[in-house]
């Protein structure tokens, strides 16, 4: 039996049309030429994946029986991967390199990788902003909101660069050194899961890359249907992170900073 090198995780909800794109896109651009599962959480009805392995017969369904995060979803998943590299791709995306073999290279040849990330590609062409970034701070957050936080470089390297963060959106980790880790942190619904698993990592004595050569379309925010509640969810995930990484003053501070802010 051949070992699986790649193990694909795609966390599904009330995406199913981008889903399918995503699919479409995994078995058109990855070959023979590294050998790959592709897991499917269903974090939604079971209507949203109904029929899909007809269309799929290579994926494997789990359906989780409510929607518990992003996070938690993804652990699923992982918890039934057998591949050496586990590959984190949201439904709204579409992979747009031909050669992924390039990011197991990148592993082989660098014991002290630990994450990488991809280049996220708008639908009309330009570099996603935010897909990588410095560390996160308090004052990288005013900088942010000032609009001089100065990251712009992280995504718009042409280059391979190391990061202090990647987004989950298209993310690659060793397996391993995932469950070593214990996962992603399920007290992130949604929202920074992402960049605390790279801090953790970075605490392992691992580094953080951003991968340009590696690219995926993404549409971005297609399971959110209203906005309010995707603001929400991104500043408890933002008060969290702060109280675990930075410490109960710069976390008041931010919500004083965010209490005069609006």
């Amino acid at each position: 039996m051949q070992e699986v090198i790649l193990s694909i995780i795609i966390v599904n909800f009330k995406s199913r049309a981008y889903l399918e794109k995503c699919l479409l896109s995994v078995f058109a651009k990855i070959d023979s030429s590294i050998s790959f599962e592709v897991i499917v959480v269903n974090n939604g009805a079971r209507a949203e994946v109904s029929g899909l392995t007809d269309e799929f017969p290579r994926i494997k369904i789990i359906q989780s029986s409510q929607n518990s995060g992003f996070g938690n979803a993804n652990n699923l998943g992982a918890k039934e991967s057998v591949g050496e590299i586990l590959f984190f791709l949201n439904p709204d995306a579409e992979i747009i390199s031909a050669d992924i073999s390039l990011v197991a290279r990148e592993f082989e040849n660098n014991s002290t990788l630990g994450v990488i990330g991809a280049k996220l590609v708008e639908p009309g062409g330009s570099v996603q902003k935010w897909s990588a970034g410095g560390k996160i701070t308090l004052g990288s957050v005013l900088k942010n909101n000032l609009r001089k936080t100065g990251d712009e470089k992280y995504w718009q390297s042409s280059e391979k660069v190391e990061v202090s963060w990647v987004a989950g959106t298209a993310m690659f980790i060793p397996r391993a050194l995932f469950l070593q880790l214990g996962g992603f942190d399920v007290k992130f619904f949604t929202y920074f899961e992402d960049v605390d698993l790279c801090n953790r990592t970075q605490l392992l004595g691992k580094k953080v890359a951003y991968l340009p050569e590696f690219s995926v379309l993404h549409y971005g925010g297609k399971s959110f249907l209203e906005r309010k509640e995707q603001k929400k969810n991104y500043y408890q995930s933002q008060d969290y992170y702060f109280q675990k990484h930075r410490g109960f003053f710069e976390a008041v501070l931010l919500k004083i900073f965010r209490f005069f802010s609006f």
